[in-house]
């Protein structure tokens, strides 16, 4: 049984009625009217209880998320999830839903159509498919509403949230928010039974990190006599891969500004020194030498078959992760520890912190009536208000998933993927907005299978990792005109080179030359105007 507490209280409707209390004046024998109406000299009457208001109707364009719950649903309108929040909310939701494998292109398709819903999901207004939209005046600009309507959205979103280029454009905020609780996920997982089966410390500095992977290839951790042990996997494109990277301040798909010019990290000196180091772990087989190529689904079998001693993974996943390994190798254990410590003796981190936005952004169109996106601002300002229905959005549905006696809540964890889909509906999918308690409430997560462990990388993951000062930073022309600019282009076969000896580190060097030639130094030019007018 787990007792929750400072929980906020599950959501009410709270009718006023209006009450006329009399006051005797002067020995008068009738009561004054209420102000401003007049007196009929007949004795008042209290009015009838309001109304409850209809239900608002919204319909709400989205993603599946590739969520199980969702894809799987023959009527998701119909959900049980989904009536409990228009029951809790008061609204009458009609979702349309785009699939997840091809969001970008049917967000552009629905944009084109011209027919848009009440509140359409974005990955942020300054992506491909949305920008142009806010130039041609297709999305409403909210600020002015969020001042009058939304005194919780305003009180209790982050301010940078507000500032993000994937919500605002020259100070015009056009996107509600989805909070990031979260954002330095993705943390080292390393096998705990190998080391601790080799008598191995947990590392810290790259040496250290060099040493474990040696002993891991050298010393027989899973004891099948056989010099089969893959130290370090990684995927394709540096997925998952980027424990070096950060070590020398230069995680892929992050910005330093640099003598007053913001500059990618992937041009960046200390990118070359990064280089030199996965070379050096290619070189010794201390690096999967499939990792360049290798797809995510052959990784990750590699991993739950118990191959690999060191990987990387989103810190909420280390129960999925063991429970898989276990099914294989039963003794198996596994340990979230800090990225390596570089050369500057700063923390690391496999990406760059992320923003403080969640993946999606919430817009409203631009012909929508005044009236109604009134309404629609009051929606998504509810989510964080002390009515929100917190119970809801962390446990589910109560008498099911949740029972509650008093103060105390015993909640069914899931165990199967069924269940774990479900969770993610009402926790993610249907929470628009607002504080995400299952990724922040202590007691919720140590209450899971492997809690302690989930919550040690959530807290691992949140006190390490490198700033990007080019977040949220949008699609500029000169990426538009030569896409083979960004970390994806020019940079995977230079560095794919350097990496597996076909050419030396010193390559580097003439890699960013051309990168300049080719209208890298123009891209910069344009991020660093973005920077400074931010």
């Amino acid at each position: 049984m787990q007792q929750r507490k400072s929980f906020a209280i599950l959501l009410g409707t709270v009718l006023s009625f209006g009450t006329i209390l009399g006051c005797s004046t002067g020995g008068s024998s009738e009561e004054p009217a209420p102000s401003g109406t007049p007196s009929t000299g007949e004795p008042a009457t209290a009015p009838e209880a309001e109304a409850p208001k209809e239900p608002l109707k919204l319909k709400v364009t989205l993603t599946t998320g590739n969520l199980g719950h969702v894809v799987n649903s023959s009527n998701i309108n119909e959900d049980k999830y989904v009536k409990k929040l228009e029951e809790l909310s008061n609204t009458d939701l009609e979702f349309e839903l785009l699939p997840h494998e091809n969001y970008e292109q049917s967000l552009s398709l629905t944009l084109a159509g011209g027919e848009l819903p009440d509140i359409l999901q974005t990955k942020g207004i300054n992506t491909p498919e949305i920008a142009p939209a806010i130039d041609a005046g297709v999305l409403l600009p909210l600020g002015d509403l969020i001042d009058q309507y939304a005194p919780n959205l305003k009180a209790k979103v982050k301010p940078d949230s507000w500032k993000s280029g994937r919500v605002a454009k020259d100070g015009v905020i056009y996107g509600i928010p989805g909070d990031n609780a979260i954002t330095n996920g993705t943390v080292v997982y390393i096998r705990k039974d190998w080391l601790d089966k080799l008598g191995l410390s947990t590392p810290k500095t790259i040496d250290e990190y060099i040493e474990v992977l040696r002993a891991f290839r050298d010393g027989d951790p899973n004891g099948n006599g056989k010099k089969d042990e893959i130290p370090f996997s990684g995927r394709e494109k540096f997925s998952h891969t980027g424990h070096f990277f950060g070590a020398f301040d230069v995680p892929l798909n992050a910005w330093r500004l640099v003598d007053g010019k913001l500059t990618p990290n992937h041009v960046r000196p200390e990118m070359k020194d990064a280089l030199a180091v996965y070379r050096q772990l290619y070189e010794e087989k201390l690096l999967d030498n499939e990792f360049i190529t290798q797809p995510g689904n052959v990784w990750d079998n590699k991993i739950v078959t118990g191959q690999v001693g060191m990987w990387a993974h989103a810190a909420t996943y280390p129960d999925t992760w063991l429970n898989r390994l276990r099914e294989n190798v039963p003794e198996a254990e596994i340990a979230l520890i800090p990225a390596p410590v570089g050369p500057s003796g700063k923390p690391g981190g496999v990406y760059a912190i992320g923003s403080s936005v969640s993946d999606f952004v919430w817009t409203i169109p631009a012909g929508t009536d005044e009236a109604k996106a009134i309404e629609i601002i009051k929606f998504f300002d509810w989510f964080y208000s002390d009515e929100a229905p917190s119970d809801f959005f962390l446990y589910g549905l109560e008498g099911e998933n949740y029972t509650k006696s008093g103060d105390a809540i015993t909640y069914k964890y899931p165990s199967v993927k069924e269940e774990y889909d479900a969770e993610a509906m009402h926790q993610e999918w249907l929470h628009f907005t607002g504080p995400k308690l299952h990724l922040t409430d202590e007691t919720f997560i140590k209450g899971r299978n492997m809690g302690d462990l989930i919550f040690s990388g959530i807290q691992t993951g949140m006190n390490e990792g490198i700033v990007n000062d080019g977040l949220d930073l949008p699609t500029l022309p000169a990426l538009q005109a030569r896409p083979e600019l960004d970390h994806n282009g020019l940079f995977q076969e230079i560095a794919a080179k350097i990496i597996t000896g076909q050419e030396p580190v010193d390559a580097f060097d003439a890699y960013v030359a051309d990168w300049k030639s080719r209208g890298g130094d123009q891209w910069i030019t344009e991020a660093t105007e973005w920077y400074n007018n931010r």
